[in-house]
């Protein structure tokens, strides 16, 4: 294990760019706030909100602030390791701070349910600090193991709202930037009234623009655009 902000437990890697001060809040600030504080002290957090909402974000932007602090971290990406063994996370109740993201993933999967609820206790028993993140909130969740569905319900569960369009514009304005990108409003908002809102499609679509911008040695103009698209 180790505790550089660059590589976390089991070589999952942290995403460039996905800290705090790139993450753009509209409506989240208490959830931003709490998932801060996670990083930082003892705080148990649950996180739930429509994909594209900035969920994984929020983790990478935790794990990295506690881990360039000198907290021992690990992120549990559910998507990819519920086809691990659960006994792959044993003794990750001796960490500061764990995040596991999409915990649905899990749920009525015995063995792993009960490896979350034995790192939850753990966790708790050493004052660190749990976040979890979801597509609905705990009650929703269909966890098997009643005494599981029950710690998440008690802790410091939050609902993260997506971003209007203004937010995503925000959004992709901030990520452009730190690529050392320009992106013209008026071409942001062309985008956005044209491709799909999602997140994630959206910071990919920005990735293939930047690419393409530096091979064309073009700036982000709509015409420009417009041709990529086409």
């Amino acid at each position: 294990m180790t505790n550089t902000p660059q590589q976390l437990t089991l070589g999952i890697s942290l995403g460039s760019g996905l800290d705090f001060e790139s993450f753009v809040s509209v409506e989240n600030d208490d959830v931003v706030q709490a998932v801060r504080l996670a990083a930082q002290r003892a705080q148990f957090v649950f996180v739930w909100g429509d994909a594209g909402s900035g969920r994984t974000h929020l983790l990478h932007a935790a794990c990295r602030e506690a881990a360039e602090a000198g907290r021992r971290v690990a992120l549990l990406p559910l998507q990819e390791a519920v086809q691990w063994r659960a006994e792959a996370i044993e003794g990750w109740d001796a960490l500061d701070l764990v995040a596991v993201d999409d915990v649905e993933r899990i749920a009525g999967n015995a063995d792993w349910e009960r490896a979350l609820f034995s790192l939850y206790n753990g966790l708790r028993d050493t004052g660190a600090s749990l976040l979890v993140t979801a597509s609905r909130p705990p009650a929703g969740l269909d966890i098997g193991l009643p005494d599981l569905a029950s710690r998440f319900g008690a802790m410091l569960v939050y609902q993260l709202h997506s971003l209007d369009d203004n937010g995503r514009l925000a959004a992709l304005t901030c990520k452009a930037r730190a690529r050392g990108l320009e992106l013209p409003e008026e071409t942001g908002r062309y985008l956005l009234a044209r491709v799909s809102r999602d997140m994630h499609y959206l910071v990919a679509l920005l990735n293939r623009l930047d690419d393409a911008s530096l091979a064309h040695q073009r700036r982000l103009t709509i015409p420009f655009v417009r041709d990529l698209l086409d």
